[in-house]
C-alpha cells in the first residue's frame, strides 16, 4: 500500500542514487505535485516520484497497480526528447526498486537507470 508522502529516510537514501546519475533539482512536495526531484544527465532528464510501499516484493504488474494514480499524474508531464519518467518505490528499511513509465506500463530499471534484462 502506498504511504503517502515519502519519508525523510527514503529521500535521504535516494538523494544519493540520484546524484549519482546526474544534477539534481528538488521539488516541493505539495498535494498536487508531481515530482520529488529532476535528475539532469547528459543524455536525458528525468523526473522521478519516490513512494513508499510496505510490498516491494510484488510483482511489476502489482506495483503498476498499487501507484496506478501516481503514474497516471506523471504521465501528465509532456513528453520530449531525452525526458524520461521514473517511479522509486522504498520499502520502510530502505530498499529501493526503480522503474521507468512507458506508455504502455513500468519498466524496471538498475540503480544506474539501466534497464533490467526480463532474464535477470
Amino acid at each position: 500500500m502506498s504511504r503517502g508522502r515519502p519519508s525523510r529516510k527514503a529521500l535521504d537514501v535516494a538523494l544519493p542514487v540520484a546524484w549519482s546519475r546526474g544534477f539534481v533539482t528538488l521539488c516541493r512536495r505539495e498535494r498536487d505535485s508531481t515530482c520529488d526531484f529532476v535528475i539532469h544527465a547528459a543524455a536525458y532528464t528525468s523526473v522521478v516520484l519516490v513512494q513508499r510501499s510496505r510490498r516491494l516484493h510484488g510483482s511489476v504488474a502489482e506495483l503498476e497497480t498499487q501507484f496506478s494514480e501516481h503514474i497516471s499524474r506523471l504521465r501528465l508531464v509532456p513528453r520530449g526528447p531525452g525526458r524520461v519518467l521514473e517511479l522509486w518505490v522504498a520499502s520502510p528499511h530502505g530498499v529501493f526498486r526503480f522503474f521507468r513509465i512507458t506508455e504502455t506500463g513500468l519498466v524496471e530499471l538498475h540503480r544506474n537507470g539501466d534497464p533490467i534484462a526480463v532474464n535477470e
